[in-house]
């Protein structure tokens, strides 16, 4: 595997020192088989985001709450553009349970339910050069997933970026459809994100499973790092 580097920008990190980021390279894997045992535990994680959140709201979770305050400082409504752990919360109490899509997102969605904290996977196949977390200029092209036209985010969102545009908008609210993993996905980045009140271990805890699942069901070989404004980039080895 070619070498792949991901990182967050010096500005970013002077707004939001307390942000914390699991990220993990993994090489080789097989996303391609079914896996009951990954349903099961989504089935599980499911019934109990739906018994956990019966009496209170999503929003009384300090994750959720300190994921609006950052979408609130660059200029998002959060309760307009939801960060992607309380939008899968949101979806699951409404419909009971998170469909299955490929066996690397239901890993994702899996730990995101049981961590409360985003998680992403990028096909490193379709990303181009280094990936960095930055304030956008509002000129990167993205393509939402599943879209057909493409958009520009709006100039000091936070996205993620490679050298061909935005992977991501409004940070971790909704992800590019160039680099979406499929059936033929073998190399991809994986993050785990904590802001704020979100304590370090708890975004450590989420990417160690998260990496400990995709070595048991899917293979392949995986290093992860953990970033924080005095470590703010990882390389694939």
């Amino acid at each position: 595997m070619d070498q792949y580097r991901f990182g967050y920008h010096p500005d970013l990190l002077a707004q939001f020192p307390t942000l914390t980021a699991g990220v993990a390279f993994a090489n080789g894997v097989d996303n391609a088989s079914g896996s009951l045992d990954i349903e099961g535990l989504l089935r599980a994680q499911g019934e109990a985001i739906n018994a956990d959140y019966a009496s209170r709201p999503i929003s009384s979770h300090p994750h959720i709450s300190s994921w609006r305050a950052a979408y609130s400082s660059f200029g998002v409504k959060p309760t307009k553009h939801r960060c992607a752990v309380e939008a899968l919360l949101r979806h699951v109490l409404k419909a009971g349970s998170v469909p299955h899509i490929n066996k690397l997102v239901d890993l994702c969605n899996y730990v995101s339910m049981r961590h409360v904290v985003p998680v992403a996977a990028y096909d490193l196949a379709f990303v181009s050069g280094s990936v960095e977390v930055r304030f956008a200029t509002g000129d990167e092209p993205f393509l939402p997933l599943y879209a057909k036209e493409t958009e520009y985010p709006m100039p000091g969102e936070v996205v993620y970026t490679d050298d061909e545009g935005a992977l991501s908008r409004r940070w971790n609210w909704r992800q590019c459809d160039r680099a979406k993993t499929t059936d033929q996905t073998r190399n991809v980045l994986l993050t785990t994100e904590g802001i704020n009140h979100i304590q370090p271990e708890a975004v450590q805890a989420a990417i160690v499973e998260l990496v400990s699942l995709v070595e048991e069901h899917c293979g392949g070989s995986l290093s992860w790092s953990l970033l924080d404004s005095d470590h703010p980039w990882a390389a694939s080895e």
